[in-house]
């Protein structure tokens, strides 16, 4: 027996009765509807995903990385190194003779001290030096090529004391005393304090004149003035303010203790 289809209107979807050539409801041919039938929908099966090989381009291993670095700082510093040669090896930097900044300073050798009775203070320096005179308030010193010397009193302030030393320098033996310039940053022991540096005509034994160059610095502290008066042979090309013993001066300056 032969299975008959059921077919169904193409617009309104009412049921076509066999051998129908037209809707029975809407009235649309048959053939009409078999030229507006929708037509079948084809899929495709989706493409397959495409294998892409594994990227070539990785991370740099760690030591080559390092050994960039490494490179890089020796390279620096040879150029670094090579820019500083260049620059002092043109010749000897011209010494310090005007307001130097302070230099370390080797300490002086088996080292050698006063006591002043009267003010308390202690000077050390150098067993080298020789003492020269001493008394209760004061000590002088025979260095390598000067002399310095120490001396306590009390009342009036450090620029007075200072003044009256150098008034008080004999005309007949201290000729042409001028003034080279200030000490900036003078002390002594743990006190700031005033300072010059001066030059001067010293008149020796012979009556012969020898440049000097001297310097006097003069603190105080509850109540005591301490001045120092220390002199060399004048060097103003090869030493600062022209003192060769400036720095062995400078270090019995910052060995003084007060108490």
């Amino acid at each position: 027996m032969a299975t008959i289809t059921a077919r169904f209107c193409g617009r309104c979807g009412a049921a076509l009765a066999p051998g129908a050539g037209f809707c029975g409801r809407c009235g649309t041919p048959v053939v009409m509807q078999a030229a507006v039938a929708p037509q079948p929908v084809y899929r495709y099966a989706p493409a397959p995903p495409m294998a892409y090989p594994p990227g070539t381009q990785g991370r740099l291993p760690p030591a080559l990385i390092a050994g960039g670095l490494v490179l890089v700082l020796i390279v620096v510093a040879v150029v670094v190194g090579g820019i500083a040669i260049a620059q002092f090896a043109g010749g000897k930097l011209a010494p310090c003779t005007v307001n130097c900044a302070p230099k370390i300073v080797t300490p002086l050798p088996e080292e050698a001290s006063y006591r002043s009775s009267a003010f308390n203070f202690q000077v050390n320096y150098s067993s080298a030096w020789t003492v020269r005179d001493q008394d209760a308030s004061s000590v002088t010193l025979g260095t390598h090529v000067g002399s310095v010397q120490v001396v306590g009193a009390r009342g009036g302030t450090p620029d007075q004391a200072a003044q009256a030393v150098i008034s008080s320098l004999p005309s007949a033996k201290w000729q042409d005393v001028t003034l080279v310039s200030a000490l900036k940053g003078a002390h002594i022991g743990d006190q700031d304090g005033i300072g010059a540096v001066y030059s001067a005509n010293l008149i020796g034994a012979s009556q012969t004149a020898t440049k000097v160059r001297f310097a006097v610095i003069a603190a105080s502290r509850n109540g005591v003035i301490v001045v120092i008066f220390a002199v060399d042979p004048a060097d103003p090309k090869n030493s600062p303010n022209g003192i060769p013993e400036g720095q062995a001066f400078d270090y019995l300056c910052t060995e003084f203790s007060w108490t």
